[in-house]
């Protein structure tokens, strides 16, 4: 009788037990909660897709392509060709659209054009890195402002610029930030040019920065900035304040070497282009995935020339299917990933040949 008793409690514990195991499991489902499965653009895999571009001054053609900045409704893929002195523009499918600019002084010409920001306007902001000034043109191309130095020489006073690598507009269209990298700050600007102030000094502590190189906003209006000299990201509020910071200099997950730039997808993740190229690092040129607080999700590339393959990673995009795009400066081309997950169960699906969060 007893053991009977005992064999029926057992019984009603493990039928309790199962119970809350389905509910919790169908809760997890029902809000979306479910901690082993991972967003599509969290996936810790990512496989070639394709690629365009060879060395020369044809269309389609680059001399060191830099940056690459997709308009809102990923209709333009804007490529900076660095030392073509022009702006090329492609469908995402890498089908030659149209281009703008060339070497000089004028309006609309550029000497080493470096960073790109395509605003809620479809506006093109271009940092002229050579000419010291920031331009802006229409969506085709057609030049509509400047400001910086109109002289063409580097200067440190308040507005004006020395190497300026980056451009960034906030989506209230009110602001345009730069990365005045060898003045070591950042400054502001409203959307007519007018100076407004500076933020940051020459230094490692938090707030200030040595060669900053990237300028990102996320959906909350929060700013990331990365540094080439102190090989780190810096993570701000909407005022400046820091918040957190992540990296140095090394060849682990969270460590860069002669680190490139940064660029932000739709759920702002941060994406980083590292080449590993000083000495003392690996030589492995890799792309590198974090969550908005530098958590590591993933890495992917490896060293060639051959198909699929990078050697200097420069800049990269990312469109609104969560598709890498990358620019590689030594084999003048662009590069495009993808993200690989298993649609059926929603766990990410780990295939032969495709990147695994390794190298």
């Amino acid at each position: 009788m007893a053991l009977a008793i005992k064999s029926y409690i057992i019984m009603i514990v493990v039928g309790l037990a199962l119970t809350f195991l389905l509910t919790l499991f169908h809760t997890q489902n029902m809000l979306g909660l479910e901690s082993t499965r991972l967003l599509p653009t969290q996936s810790a895999n990512y496989t070639f897709v394709k690629e365009w571009g060879s060395k020369g001054i044809g269309d389609g053609q680059f001399l060191r392509p830099h940056d690459l900045e997709f308009d809102k409704n990923n209709k333009y893929l804007y490529s900076v060709d660095r030392d073509g002195n022009r702006i090329q523009v492609f469908d995402k499918n890498g089908t030659f659209l149209f281009k703008f600019g060339q070497k000089g002084q004028g309006d609309g010409q550029f000497l080493v054009p470096y960073g790109i920001d395509v605003d809620a306007r479809g506006h093109v902001w271009v940092a002229d890195r050579g000419n010291h000034r920031i331009q802006q043109f229409d969506s085709k191309g057609n030049f509509i402002s400047k400001f910086g130095n109109l002289d063409g020489h580097p200067s440190s006073e308040p507005g004006k610029f020395d190497n300026p690598r980056f451009v960034e507009v906030d989506k209230a269209l009110k602001y345009v930030y730069v990365a005045d990298s060898k003045n070591n700050r950042i400054q502001q600007f409203d959307t007519n040019g007018t100076f407004v102030k500076t933020i940051g000094k020459l230094g490692s502590n938090p707030g200030e920065f040595n060669l900053p190189t990237t300028i990102e906003i996320d959906s909350k209006g929060n700013f990331f900035v990365n540094e080439r000299g102190n090989e780190r990201i810096q993570k701000f509020d909407s005022n400046w304040k820091p918040l957190l910071s992540w990296g140095s200099k090394g060849s682990s997950d969270n460590q860069f070497c002669h680190m490139e730039h940064i660029a932000l997808d739709k759920y702002d993740y941060v994406y980083v282009t590292d080449p590993q190229s000083d000495p003392g690092c690996s030589k492995q040129p890799r792309v590198l995935k974090f969550d908005n607080n530098g958590n590591f999700i993933a890495k992917f590339g490896s060293y060639g020339t051959e198909q699929g393959k990078i050697v200097d990673p420069e800049h990269l995009a990312i469109d609104n299917e969560g598709n890498v795009y990358v620019s590689d400066r030594h084999n003048n081309e662009i590069l495009v990933f993808s993200p690989v997950s298993n649609s059926q169960n929603g766990h990410i699906q780990h295939l032969d040949g495709y990147f695994s969060g390794g190298l």
